[in-house]
């Protein structure tokens, strides 16, 4: 049995255990001497402490042996010309498992995470910060610990990671990443308050921000007011990202860097809600002026979102292919709300008008729908299943259901298709010869 360790109750469960010899502080030095020298054999026996102990109760047994029963030297002692150099070892951490150092631990975490285990090497990292918060590792346990929270899906999880980081270490080379990271997530969890208000802190920074970090930022203070309402400002912002875009001639042909893809969503994002500004009711009196206009900002809007599914990142193309087909399917919307005309006074000319709307803007329908199942294709391809995908799911049943409606009530009128399109075409063949007469007209 070992002996007691001075200053720890005698007896008790303790007495046979190997962890629980080491909750007392050492009193002195000159005891922790005798109790050593008198339990070595015995402690060196306990499983799993042999290698991480032997070195340091030699180090214990010899310091004390040096120093023998001499005092403690004072502040005005000299230290002799021939003491040996000291030493620094990793801080050894005892687990149930046996004893191991901060390094190898942190070591343990690399390892499950580049061999894709992120749930294990979150958990691992984890306890490095935790075992040694202010150790030299602490930073990148805690960024490699947010990455490997966000690979296993726990994005909450890593946010509040990114943020700790650059909370406790705001001059450390990862402290800015780790804010530019946590952007990221906020605009991915659409807390656009939080995300803008990183964004706020990233842009007021006095050192130079490179181009990513500048077009990240940019474009989350973009969302932010977005979600305000605030088209101007944020198409402001928007347009700067664009300039250090174009400056670093970061748009090549063919794929885009991610952080690219939010910039051009918040473009799309400004032109879409300028699009949707544009109303038909009540009917303009240059209702052809009005609609090339609305027509020409979804033309406009639908680019942005094109763009930004050359990243080929799944959840902003998710983002990108709804709204593609919300923009469709809300101007239609609002062109089947348009009045019908004082020139259609009877029945016969009403069921007319009607007849030629549905059927010339229902391929807005078919647009909407088919951009829907694009857009759920490539989420099935790639696994994606966010909040985005589900919207396209409901999007795609409610205009099948819309496509079946419209087919139903042209089907119901007194005029067949044919008789529709002729009525369409003698309808844009009389706009343009009045557009003729005024021009003409206009000249005289």
């Amino acid at each position: 049995m070992i002996n007691s360790f001075p200053g720890e109750p005698k007896g008790g469960s303790s007495a046979g255990t190997g962890h629980d010899l080491f909750r007392s502080e050492l009193p002195s030095l000159r005891s922790a001497q005798a109790w050593v020298t008198t339990n070595k054999s015995k402690i060196l026996a306990i499983p799993g402490l042999r290698p991480a102990l032997g070195v340091a109760l030699g180090m214990i047994i010899a310091g004390c042996g040096a120093s023998g029963g001499r005092p403690a030297a004072s502040a005005t002692d000299t230290e002799p010309t021939n003491a040996p150099p000291v030493h620094s070892v990793p801080r050894t951490v005892i687990t149930p498992g046996g004893a191991t150092d901060v390094p190898e631990m942190y070591r343990a975490g690399r390892r499950l995470f580049d061999g894709g285990d992120a749930s294990k090497a979150a958990k691992q990292f984890d306890q490095v910060y935790s075992v040694d918060p202010n150790g030299e590792l602490a930073a990148d346990a805690l960024y490699l610990s947010a990455q490997a929270h966000e690979q296993a899906g726990d994005r909450q999880t890593a946010l509040q990671r990114f943020e700790q980081l650059a909370r406790r270490f705001p001059k450390h080379s990862l402290g800015r990443e780790a804010l530019i990271r946590a952007m990221r997530l906020l605009v991915f969890m659409e807390q656009w308050q939080r995300a803008e208000a990183l964004a706020d802190q990233v842009l007021s920074q006095k050192t130079q921000l490179t181009p990513r970090e500048e077009i990240v930022a940019l474009s989350t203070k973009a969302f932010g007011q977005l979600s305000r309402s605030e088209v101007d400002a944020a198409s402001f912002n928007v347009e700067k990202a664009r300039n250090v875009i174009d400056l670093h001639r970061l748009d090549a042909a063919g794929t885009i860097p991610r952080d690219l893809a939010q910039t051009y969503y918040a473009l799309g994002e400004i032109r879409r809600l300028r699009a949707e500004r544009i109303k038909f009711v009540p009917v303009p009196a240059n209702f052809g002026v009005v609609l090339e206009e609305r027509c020409q900002l979804l033309l406009d809007s639908q680019r942005a979102y094109s763009d930004t599914m050359r990243a080929y990142d799944a959840h902003w193309s998710a983002m990108a292919g709804y709204r593609v087909g919300e923009l469709y399917k809300r101007l239609h919307d609002d062109l089947m709300a348009v009045p019908k005309p004082a020139g259609a006074d009877t029945e016969a000319r009403q069921q007319l008008f009607e007849g030629a709307m549905r059927l010339r803007y229902s391929v807005l329908l078919d647009k909407a729908l088919a951009m829907m199942e694009h857009t759920l294709s490539m989420a099935k391809r790639t696994g994606e299943r966010s909040e985005w995908v589900l919207r396209a799911e409901r999007s795609k049943r409610d205009l099948e259901q819309a496509r079946q409606a419209e087919n139903a009530a042209i089907d119901r009128l007194p005029y067949s298709r044919a008789q529709l399109r002729q009525a369409l075409e003698d309808l844009a063949a009389k706009s343009k010869a009045a557009a003729v007469a005024s021009e003409q007209s206009g000249r005289k």
